[in-house]
Parts: C-alpha cells; structure tokens; sequence
C-alpha cells in the first residue's frame, strides 16, 4: 500500500483506474484474495474506487497489526 500511495502521488490518475492499477497489480495470495473477493461480492472492477479497494485492503491484511 504505501508503494502505491508514493506511486499515485506521482501520476493523476482516476479514483477507479488506481484500483484497476492496483488489483493489476497483485500478485500471489494477495491475487487469489482479490479474485474470491470479487467472486463474492460479485463485484465489478469497473466500479471499484481506490478508497474502497484499500480499504478492502487494509481490513484483510493490516487490521491484525
């Protein structure tokens, strides 16, 4: 997260196309989480914002800390 947040400080993208950066961007578990996540929510990436994405982000992989 705080590679892409320093990421996205340095290009304008929209809200929606830094979660589509994003979740292009995952790799391994982080990839499988995202596609279950998708699976069950039936959610379109389409209409995913980048706030939404980390905060699904942050709920799975940084609430334990």
């Amino acid at each position: 997260m705080i590679e892409m947040n320093k990421f996205f400080r340095l290009h304008d993208y929209s809200k929606n196309m830094k979660a589509k950066i994003a979740t292009f961007s995952l790799k391994g578990k982080t990839n499988i989480w995202w596609e279950d996540v998708k699976n069950v929510r039936d959610n379109q990436e389409e209409q995913l914002t980048w706030s939404e994405f980390e905060k699904l982000f942050r709920k799975k992989y940084l609430s334990k800390i």
